[in-house]
């Protein structure tokens, strides 16, 4: 199990140096490329554009494509499961837990169902991961899956070039600390909007 330091340096030094980050740039030109002409062909029709969900689309179709290579369609299987999986751990990020304020009455947590709760999101989020990382392992796999950051964490295990032992567990933690990061920035947009 690495530590919050060793994490830092992983990312700092390997995930998100300026010439990965640089890398990146096509992805996000493509993705912003494919938006505006969502945008263009909805004003052509006459359609109503909301930007609100355009942007957040936006924002988490780039993050799959660079952590883990794969663009989920707007309205396929796939893309529900995952915006349903980033949606429930949102909610679980705001809930109240009596346990974080009084640890003696964590009992209050689990009568209400919110300890099991966590604990299914949890569990659906760790498949997620594992089947990820399964795709990403399999000697078969499509050449655009390489060089993206759950890549590049398989890798580091695989070589060890660095001083940090990474295990399964500690590249999910790391995965999980990216979407984490997306989920605080989606709600604080969602905050804003809300609020002008």
């Amino acid at each position: 199990m690495i530590i919050g330091g060793k994490r830092r340096k992983i990312c700092v030094l390997h995930l998100f140096s300026l010439k990965k980050v640089q890398s990146f740039s096509p992805i996000r030109e493509d993705e912003v490329s494919r938006m505006i002409k969502k945008i263009y062909e909805q004003a052509i029709n006459s359609k109503i554009t909301n930007l609100s969900n355009l942007m957040i689309s936006l924002t988490s179709t780039i993050i799959c494509r660079i952590v883990f290579s794969v663009r989920f369609d707007e309205e396929g299987h796939e893309r529900k499961r995952f915006d349903c999986l980033l949606a429930e751990a949102q909610a679980m990020s705001v809930s109240f837990f009596v346990y974080d304020f009084f640890p003696s009455l964590s009992w209050i947590d689990k009568l209400i169902g919110l300890t099991n709760r966590l604990k299914k999101i949890f569990q659906n989020l760790d498949e997620f991961y594992e089947e990820l990382i399964e795709q990403h392992q399999n000697p078969n796999r499509p050449k655009s899956m390489e060089g993206d950051i759950l890549d590049l964490l398989l890798q580091l295990k695989k070589e060890q070039s660095t001083s940090i032992d990474l295990t399964l567990d500690d590249i999910k933690g790391i995965l999980m600390v990216i979407f984490r990061t997306y989920l605080l920035l989606h709600a604080s947009r969602i905050h804003v909007y809300t609020y002008t």
